[in-house]
């Protein structure tokens, strides 16, 4: 808090902002802008002003305290300090700065010995993780083949658990607009942005079934691979025309079955975290299938780990961000023609991502509430 300055309130006010521009920063930053700093220079203005905002236990105590009575260089002190306040707000942007989730230009000396060190930590907990779960997955199998052959939303959960636990001690990821999920017994077709490796275990904490849309080599790592045939994951392979069609087929029967698919529609990891072209099939087995679509944009992966460089795991105090979009209901998908849909949901995704990762001839591609795969 600001001393009290032996002099005029209107004196005291200019001082206590003076010598709160640094303190008001770090508060600013830290999402207590108007209310702490307003306490701060408050307490010099007005004898009485401790006692009345230490009171106050709400915003709304806050605000009935400014509101009391205050007369002449008290008032005008009163004004000035508000004003400065509401003035260094708007241009501060907190948490929600976008850019903390783009991969700086550059890394501190030993960022990638570091990196490399804290890959092969997360590499050894996925398998120890594994080590444990899949036996129960391998036990849970023959009950589940006969009460869920399709879905095995039972295999799933513990999917789920695998890919927290093994996210939980290198990076947080946080879910924004959870809201729009739909519920577990709806099929739809999620549709993300493909930056990282590490799009597929953070997309695990939207806590939903679904079935991946991988290609067929994934399924060779040892233990993953195994989860993932349990799970029924959807493989294929991109240079086989055949396969590509038989995935299709068991996509659209998966969803008519009242299971959901996921799929990454630009077909491989970006390079650089922004959007690539978008391949068509996950468009194509929601209109057969008559299911709505729900486009998802990851954020923050590619800062973390880059693509085709999974030896690599760079701190980020951001983190990895997951926004979902409002449904794009099954009339929709039904009634828009295939490259507008594409055109609109590639818009709707691109809309989240930070201003650095967006492409500027889809600026002005509609924000709306929100195939060939490389998992």
């Amino acid at each position: 808090t600001a001393p009290f300055f032996p002099c005029s309130p209107l004196r005291q006010a200019t001082l206590a902002m003076e010598q709160s521009q640094g303190l008001a920063a770090a508060l600013l930053h830290r999402r207590r802008a108007p209310i702490l700093l307003a306490v701060a220079a408050l307490y010099s203005v007005h004898e009485g002003a401790p006692a009345a905002w230490a009171a106050a236990p709400s915003l709304e105590g806050h605000r009935s305290a400014l509101a009391r009575p205050w007369t002449g260089d008290a008032s005008r002190a009163r004004t000035l300090l508000l004003s400065n306040v509401m003035e260094a707000t708007p241009p501060i942007r907190f948490e929600d700065d976008d850019e903390r989730f783009v991969a700086p230009k550059s890394r501190r000396i030993g960022a990638g010995v570091f990196g490399v060190a804290r890959a092969l930590s997360h590499l050894l907990l996925i398998f120890g993780c594994g080590a444990v779960l899949l036996p129960i997955i391998w036990a849970s199998l023959p009950f589940v083949k006969r009460r869920d052959p399709v879905g095995r939303k039972l295999v799933d959960r513990i999917i789920h658990v695998w890919s927290k636990a093994a996210v939980w001690p290198f990076f947080r990821v946080t879910v924004k607009g959870r809201e729009n999920l739909p519920p577990d017994n709806q099929a739809v077709v999620y549709v993300a942005n493909h930056q990282s490796f590490m799009d597929i275990l953070s997309s695990y904490h939207l806590s939903k079934p679904f079935k991946f849309v991988s290609k067929a080599s994934i399924t060779k790592i040892p233990v993953v691979g195994q989860a993932m045939k349990a799970a029924k994951t959807i493989t294929i392979e991109r240079e086989d025309r055949r396969s590509q069609m038989q995935a299709f087929r068991t996509c659209v029967d998966t969803l008519k079955a009242g299971t959901s698919i996921f799929v990454f529609p630009e077909g491989t990891r970006s390079p650089d975290g922004s959007l690539i072209n978008f391949k068509k099939g996950p468009f194509s087995m929601a209109r057969r299938a008559g299911v709505p679509m729900v486009p998802i944009t990851i954020k923050g992966t590619n800062a973390m780990m880059p693509s085709k460089k999974e030896y690599l795991m760079y701190t980020s105090k951001a983190g990895v961000e997951l926004v979902v979009h409002p449904m794009v209901s099954a009339k929709e998908v039904q009634s828009m023609d295939e490259g507008e849909l594409v055109k609109s949901v590639r818009g709707i995704i691109e809309s989240a991502l930070p201003p650095a990762l967006r492409k500027p001839e889809l600026a002005g591609a509609r924000e709306r509430p929100a195939t060939e795969p490389d998992s």
